[in-house]
């Protein structure tokens, strides 16, 4: 039974993953950059990206993972005596 719904899964997500649309999309975070990189105030327009949103970007990535340690460290039952 178990197998059974994991394939059903399986197929599911396969279906929805190649039912995606995989074109580019015009706007973005790359048109925004282009049209007002110059207002975050650093010439660089890589430097700008790293600068103003990938912090945000790194800091949540940060606690996701402090989390899922966290958890599984919480799930195992912490130390062993």
């Amino acid at each position: 039974m178990k197998r059974v719904i994991a394939i059903i899964l399986l197929l599911t997500l396969a279906y929805v993953f190649t039912s995606l649309d995989y074109s580019r999309s015009e706007g973005g975070s790359y048109e925004y950059y282009i049209t007002s990189w110059k207002e975050v105030g650093i010439p660089n327009l890589v430097t700008a990206i790293l600068a103003d949103w990938r912090a945000y970007d790194s800091l949540g990535e940060a606690t996701l993972l402090f989390t899922a340690i966290a958890g599984f460290y919480l799930l195992l039952g912490g130390k062993k005596k």
